[in-house]
């Protein structure tokens, strides 16, 4: 891999960055790499290929994943997807819900999830094959989630 003082300027800079070497950013080992790339992402949400930003919320990495299901609400809002095309890709999601990566897993719930549910992409039924995984997330801060989805573990 190249530099990472030099990646970190490429991806800062106006410069566009071709979508595969984008890819090894996003899955980097390097925080700071991986966080830039998706800073990246971010300024260029309205200019990205449309298969792409599809491909994002199918993305191997369910930490870039994760961003990029956080984005879906703004994405459907702004007209740059639309619902039934996200819809088409929730078991993306719903994979999250049980990642092995317990951050990936613990911030779907606590972050991603009410949004979803809120603009009607989730529905509270489709989780119930889930909640094992979330009650395994003994945090303080998943109470709140529990509660409102009326799950008892």
């Amino acid at each position: 891999m190249m530099d990472k003082d030099y990646i970190l300027k490429r991806l800062n800079s106006a410069e566009l960055i071709p979508l595969d070497e984008l890819n090894i950013y996003l899955i980097s080992e390097n925080k700071d790499v991986k966080h830039e790339a998706w800073n990246y992402v971010l300024r260029n949400l309205k200019s990205l290929d449309k298969k792409y930003l599809l491909y994002l919320l199918q993305f191997p990495d369910t930490g870039t994943r994760y961003r990029a299901w956080n984005e879906v609400p703004v994405l459907i809002k702004d007209g740059i997807l639309t619902f039934n095309e996200v819809r088409e890709l929730k078991e993306y999601f719903f994979e999250m819900l049980k990642d092995d990566n317990i951050t990936v897993r613990a911030l779907s719930w606590y972050v991603t999830l009410i949004p979803l549910i809120e603009i009607g992409l989730v529905k509270k039924e489709e989780l119930i094959q889930y909640y094992k995984w979330l009650c395994d997330l003994k945090m303080e801060e998943l109470e709140e989630i529990k509660a409102e989805l009326g799950v008892k573990c």
